[in-house]
């Protein structure tokens, strides 16, 4: 594999530009305001200059090539189409429908449950008899300190010695853990982690690299603690920082399995601690490993080597662990256009509504709920709930109306809180408005050909409408493109 050269990121990296800081749930959710009254039609001049002046917008070199666009009233009605039915890669602005899939299949209060789970508790002496189950449930923001909170909570139950095997229950995902249509060069990306139902830190392992004296080995220390990460090389301390830490595939029991393998080398310039993160594989194998290290720090062994096995209907309860509600996770996913979030809520909703979690139910359910929205199937060729896969194919139309439809379904105010703030949040903060400030919530994507942005905009007479425009042109400039949309965002908001 070839090096890759990293730069300090956060654990999970948006596929769209840098986003800032959002502010606290409670404060967004009182910034988008439903008009009191019906919104007055459009009348066929307004339905000409709204044509004419997004023509003028839409007609330079930015959208003539590979553009297209569409917008739709409130009740998906077409105000402005410009090629508006062509199949495009959407890249992030996918993420919309696993969101209004998942939304409309679980409810917004809906929480993932993960939990250790035995056949008994434990004796005086603090032995469990049998097995430890780690039940994961697809919570795609479960981290290392909720690991470490359950595995505290089994010290402060009693539990000292598990006599059996620690064993991992991952059946309610089922496929591949990375999806075969995205590109080869994302996967040493943490943007394209792991997709499984004991997920951990979005799949991620961190690394921290703290510099000693010049000429010194830097020293590496993994969070959280894992035997079954092999970390190799070195990295040395200097005067520039140029980390390269590159994934080492080393398949294991006949090719199943892969062992989390990483090289390290080059350097850091003294006095620059650094976290990098890297995507991890085998991910019962990895979750295993970090409960077992972190069970010795606790005090708590287990007599038998980690597998994976279901957890009985007998068995009871040790721990449990609600995630977030689904309304925070949306919210958090579409913000910072978070690729793991949509993989895992996919197969959360292939599994609810088939019981089977895959990719292939996850789309299956998707497809059913454009049928129910109102929007064509046939507009909807897709791969993943990410957008990663530049193979995905979806109409600005379908989008469009799949946004107006949500917003007269029961969770609409939770619909549209969850997109980010245009020009003040997330990645869609680099957008430049003028009258459409405050007044457009949408979901940016971007790929190396794509630049796409969807959501709603509150014009000032006519009620909320929805909008999605997309280029698929290699030849495009992204910032030219943003202030196409961002001009016609102005525009929508005018009326």
């Amino acid at each position: 594999m070839a090096a890759a050269s990293l730069a300090a990121c956060a654990p999970h990296r948006a596929q769209d530009a840098s986003a800032s800081p959002s502010p606290p749930l409670a404060a967004r959710a009182a910034v988008t305001a439903v008009p009191p009254t019906p919104a007055p039609p459009w009348s066929s001049a307004d339905l000409d200059d709204l044509r004419r002046r997004l023509d003028a917008i839409f007609g330079g070199d930015v959208f003539a090539r590979g553009g297209a666009a569409a917008v739709v009233d409130a009740d998906g009605v077409p105000l402005y189409d410009l090629r508006g039915a062509r199949p495009m890669t959407p890249a992030s602005t996918l993420k919309l429908v696993v969101a209004a899939t998942a939304l409309d299949a679980f409810g917004p209060q809906y929480r993932f449950a993960t939990s250790f789970v035995a056949l008994d508790t434990p004796d005086a002496q603090g032995l469990v008899r049998g097995p430890l189950w780690f039940v994961g449930g697809g919570d795609p923001l479960f981290t290392t300190q909720d690991l470490r909170a359950g595995i505290g909570a089994l010290h402060r139950l009693g539990v000292r010695r598990v006599d059996g095997a620690l064993l991992i229950d991952a059946g309610a995902f089922r496929g591949p853990e990375r999806n075969p249509h995205w590109e080869p060069e994302d996967l040493d990306e943490g943007y394209a982690a792991a997709t499984s139902a004991v997920s951990l830190d979005e799949d991620t392992v961190e690394f921290d690299v703290t510099p000693g004296a010049p000429g010194e080995a830097a020293r590496v220390a993994i969070e959280p603690p894992n035997d079954a990460v092999d970390v190799r090389g070195s990295i040395s301390t200097g005067y520039s920082t140029d980390v390269q830490i590159d994934r080492v595939e080393a398949p294991l029991r006949a090719g199943t399995h892969y062992r989390n393998v990483f090289e390290l080398s080059g350097s850091i310039a003294a006095g620059e601690e650094q976290k990098y993160w890297k995507p991890v594989l085998d991910m019962p194998a990895y979750v295993a490993g970090a409960i077992a290290a972190l069970g010795r720090e606790r005090g708590i062994t287990f007599a038998g080597v980690s597998d994976l096995a279901p957890a009985p209907l007998a068995a009871q309860t040790l721990w449990l662990h609600h995630s977030l509600p689904l309304a925070a996770i949306l919210t958090e996913m579409l913000v910072h256009s978070n690729n793991h979030s949509a993989e895992q809520l996919l197969r959360s909703v292939g599994e609810k509504v088939a019981n089977v979690g895959t990719d292939a139910s996850g789309i299956a359910a998707e497809r059913t709920e454009l049928r129910r929205l109102g929007v064509s199937p046939s507009e909807f060729t897709v791969y993943d709930g990410s957008g990663l896969a530049p193979a995905d194919k979806v109409s600005p139309v379908a989008l469009a109306r799949l946004i107006a439809a949500e917003l007269h379904g029961p969770n609409a105010s939770v619909f549209v809180r969850a997109l980010p703030r245009v020009g003040q949040e997330g990645t869609v903060i680099y957008h430049e408005l003028t009258d459409a400030r405050g007044r457009v919530r949408a979901k940016s994507g971007h790929l190396a050909q794509v630049n796409a942005l969807a959501g709603v905009v509150a014009t000032r007479r006519h009620g909320r409408v929805a909008f999605a425009f997309v280029v698929n042109d290699p030849s495009a400039q992204a910032a030219e493109v943003s202030v196409a949309q961002d001009s016609a965002l102005d525009t929508l908001a005018d009326f």
